[in-house]
């Protein structure tokens, strides 16, 4: 397959946000006299999940579901906090976890080799995916990085594509691949921009969206093989 431009997402696509996220709660276990044990972990990334579908849908801002996620997630419990403290003490544990998936950083490479420009596409915050994209030190295969925050609209919004394409005035729609784990911002939003896509698809879930990837990967070497 030849696409010269590929469009990753970033979060449980290249970084295993979900272990970034358990360790950095785990660590701020004793600050908050909370133990965030197996079972509260996930019920943190169960509403991480609906907030940020909220934010794809317009139905929140990024302030709000920064500045009241754990006022959520703690009222959960009955426990009353102050949601921007909470988010400041997390923030500085979270930023600095930067676990990737498995093989993340050795596709990445074999692509940048075999001459694929690559881009970030994300709808996550410019402190974070900075912070996370140097750490990693996966920032030295990205031409380009799209961000929601700066770009003023989110996946999937056709808009945010448009944008992303400017990158590239010489390029066609057929140039590009969209690669991603979200079928409601990635896979959409690739169907709204008319773009081909890959859905990484690791706990080989079924799809009952109406969002149609061009193809679906289970693994990210899989991904050298689709573009042979």
């Amino acid at each position: 397959m030849d696409f010269p431009i590929l469009l990753f997402d970033l979060d449980q696509t290249l970084f295993d946000t979900d272990t970034n996220a358990q360790n950095a709660l785990r660590k701020l276990a004793l600050p908050f006299n909370f133990a965030f044990n197996d079972q509260q972990v996930a019920y943190w990334h169960r509403l991480q999940q609906i907030m940020w579908a909220d934010f794809e849908q317009q139905k929140l801002t990024r302030e709000t579901l920064i500045n009241t996620r754990f006022e959520r997630y703690f009222a959960h419990y009955g426990i009353t906090v102050d949601g921007p403290t909470y988010e400041r003490a997390f923030q500085q544990q979270f930023f600095a976890e930067h676990a990737l998936m498995p093989h993340a950083q050795e596709v990445l490479a074999r692509l940048k080799a075999a001459h694929h420009q690559l881009a970030v596409i994300s709808n996550g915050t410019r402190a974070k995916q900075d912070r996370q994209l140097a750490d990693s030190h996966l920032d030295q295969y990205f031409d380009q990085v799209f961000l929601s925050e700066d770009l003023h609209v989110s996946k999937p919004d056709r808009q945010f594509f448009t944008q992303v394409q400017a990158g590239w005035p010489q390029a066609t729609t057929t140039d590009y691949l969209v690669i991603g784990d979200s079928l409601s911002a990635d896979i959409q939003g690739a169907n709204n921009a008319q773009l081909a896509s890959v859905w990484y698809n690791l706990h080989q879930l079924p799809n009952t969206s109406h969002a149609t990837p061009t193809y679906q990967i289970t693994t990210l070497p899989e991904l050298i093989d689709l573009l042979k």
